[in-house]
């Protein structure tokens, strides 16, 4: 009797010119293949063990061929057999219907199937036929052959590919040395790395993404954008984890569970942006915006006139007219917008000198009082028929005013950098720098005379060094590696650095500010 095939997981057979790569649920074994003739000796090794390592005896397997053909399997681990997978019949939860499991032979879900040009009689044997012909299965049209594919009681060995280790080509970020224990490839894509929905680094070659185990760096899931991506950014949507993979024009999600990309429709005229808010944004000029949830679909907001968008929050737009000091918070596709707020001065006579921005619902604003430079953070409500915003916070700074031309945000760990002012939004602290800086990874990294500065949220120093134009890490892992690019490089790879200074965490834990004349605001 044979033991129960669940639906879920589906162990993924990709097969190519010399090798077979096997996915059991994200942990990624590769085979080599160095005879052809025994290729589907090679398949079923590399489904049983990636049965076995999923605790199963029994399995459903899915194969990709490299024209594009996907067909449906079983493997039995006890046996080491691969054979055709037959849904189990009848109505109900027990399998699915006629139509999912003819869908399922021809490759792919019910779903890609009613997008599809559905395959004439004659493509499906030709996909039958190339499957055959890598010696996995030998198929007929209408029939199911169990093959025995394995003889001996050998155990697989799994050859996977580890990244190697490599110098980094310029000097490391101040606290880590050039030292990288793993790099990989990313044929120059100038797109920052980020961290998946389990703290993995993930890197960007051309329109693929690939998530990697941050301390050997193998391969451990990839998805297939429709796109050369240019943007990268991880959502967590009406807590549902998306990645979002972009262009300029171009926007696809994908979920933890499932290769297929969620496509968003773009608008011609529209431009995407995944830095701007807990939720992607696409920017329209006509005064709109939409913002897109967790399925793909957008919600339109507009914009106020003389307005800029700040930030998405959910399903909320919040806009600024920076020179009138008036904040919206829109939450319908209406014309008739909410009546704006207008910020409160810090001190009477106060000037507002520039918006650096909104994070989390917390709007950031530069003023001059005096020779005195002064940050508020406000608050912005729920939307309402009225916008409302409360000071929660006023920071008095010496020095030049803030320059809001060009203000950098790490969203991720909610800080702001506009000009030499570093902003921590959470926390309601703001600090002056000692030279320009770039904000990355959780900290700022300062360059002046010479040097390279790391510098925490709460403006404390946390490592130097003597290289000015040092490279700034992408992000930083929970194993204290900085994951590092080289900007410019034309055969750029992700650099997997080992640090050498005090340990730094992935996620600063926000600190007040100490500055003896802040003043909280009740």
């Amino acid at each position: 009797m044979s033991p129960p095939v669940h639906t879920w997981p589906v162990i993924t057979l990709t097969f190519g010119a010399e090798q077979i790569v096997a996915d059991a649920n994200g942990e990624v074994l590769t085979y080599p293949v160095l005879d052809a003739g025994a290729t589907h000796e090679v398949a079923a090794d590399a489904a049983t063990e990636a049965c076995r390592r999923l605790g199963l005896k029994a399995c459903r397997v899915q194969g990709h061929t490299e024209d594009g053909s996907v067909f449906e399997m079983v493997v039995d681990a006890e046996l080491g057999t691969l054979e055709e997978y037959e849904f189990p019949a009848g109505p109900g939860p027990a399998g699915p219907g006629p139509a999912d499991r003819s869908a399922a032979r021809r490759g792919g879900s019910t779903a890609r199937t009613r997008k599809a040009v559905a395959r004439s009689g004659n493509q499906r044997r030709r996909a039958l036929a190339i499957w055959g012909s890598v010696g996995v299965l030998g198929l007929t049209a209408g029939a199911s052959v169990a093959m025995t594919l394995t003889e001996s009681d050998r155990e697989p060995v799994a050859v996977v590919h580890t990244p190697p280790p490599a110098q980094l080509p310029v000097p490391a970020p101040a606290g880590w040395d050039t030292y990288g224990a793993w790099a990989t490839p990313m044929s120059g894509s100038q797109v920052r790395a980020v961290l998946d929905w389990e703290g993995r680094p993930v890197s960007v070659d051309g329109s693929k993404l690939i998530g990697h185990d941050p301390d050997t760096g193998v391969e451990q899931w990839s998805r297939s954008a429709p796109f050369t991506v240019t943007q990268l950014a991880v959502f967590t949507v009406d807590g549902q984890t998306r990645l979002a993979a972009a262009t300029a024009k171009e926007l696809v999600l994908f979920t933890p569970d499932s290769t297929e990309p969620i496509r968003v429709q773009v608008p011609q005229e529209a431009s995407v942006v995944l830095d701007g808010g807990t939720v992607p944004r696409l920017d329209l000029p006509n005064q709109k915006s939409l913002l897109v949830g967790a399925d793909g679909s957008t919600a339109s907001r507009v914009v106020p006139a003389a307005a800029k968008p700040l930030e998405a929050q959910g399903t909320d737009l919040i806009a600024a007219d920076a020179k009138a000091g008036k904040v919206w918070r829109v939450g319908t596709d209406s014309a008739a917008l909410p009546k704006p707020a207008t910020l409160p001065a810090p001190a009477k006579g106060a000037e507002l000198t520039g918006i650096l921005g909104s994070v989390e619902g917390r709007v950031v604003a530069a003023w001059k009082d005096g020779k005195q430079t002064v940050v508020g953070f406000y608050d912005v409500d729920e939307a309402t028929e009225a916008t409302a915003v409360k000071q929660v916070a006023v920071r008095e700074l010496d020095g030049n005013q803030i320059t809001t031309s060009t203000v950098q945000a790490d969203r991720v760990h909610g800080l702001l950098l506009a000009s030499t002012v570093l902003v921590d939004v959470e926390a309601t602290s703001a600090h002056r720098l000692e030279g320009q800086a770039t904000l990355a990874a959780g900290y700022a990294w300062v360059t002046d005379d010479g040097e390279q500065t790391q510098v925490t949220r709460d403006g404390q120093t946390e490592a130097t060094t003597r290289a000015d134009q040092a490279a700034v890490p992408d992000v930083i892992t929970d194993n204290g590696m900085a994951m590092t690019r080289v900007d410019g490089s034309t055969d750029g790879s992700l650099y997997a650095l080992v640090e050498t200074g005090p340990t730094p965490t992935a996620s600063p834990s926000p600190t007040a500010s100490t500055t003896p004349t802040a003043k909280e605001t009740p």
